[in-house]
Parts: C-alpha cells; sequence; structure tokens
C-alpha cells in the first residue's frame, strides 16, 4: 500500500468530527454500575442562626460516619 491508501483507510475507521456529547460516556457509566447517587441536601434558611444550625447538623452527621460538606453563602456588605 501507498501512503496515501493508508491515511485514507484511517481517516475511514475514525470520523473527523468529535462527539462532543455525554451519552456515550453515560451509557459506559450505567454498564458499569457507576450511576450518579442523588444528592442528599440539607438547605437552611431564617435570619439568625444558620451558622450555628449547619455546624451543629454537619457535627451530627459526621458523628454518624457520613461525609458531610457546608456551604455558607457570602455574607451580604451592601444592598
Amino acid at each position: 500500500r501507498t501512503l496515501g491508501e493508508w491515511l485514507a483507510y484511517l481517516e475511514q475507521l475514525h470520523p473527523s468530527a468529535i462527539d462532543m456529547g455525554l451519552e456515550r460516556s453515560q451509557q459506559v457509566a450505567s454498564r458499569m454500575g457507576l450511576g450518579k447517587p442523588a444528592p442528599r441536601v440539607i438547605t437552611v434558611t431564617g435570619t439568625n442562626g444558620k451558622g450555628s444550625t449547619c455546624a451543629f447538623v454537619a457535627s451530627l452527621l459526621r458523628s454518624q460516619g457520613l461525609n458531610v460538606g457546608v456551604y455558607n453563602s457570602p455574607h451580604l456588605l451592601r444592598y
């Protein structure tokens, strides 16, 4: 074979366009049993005591062996 024939053969194997979707990755994850679990979220709202409540709940959940993440939105400096 010539180099040109070899390159033409390689171009037939792989399309020139890239599939940017996640469908193939999702199919592989599904087949491997790597489905994404639904997140468990606790939302704390109100005027006062949110930081203390979040700290208390996080401590309680950690004491039960759970992995916990806490996000406190930034304090409002100006309105």
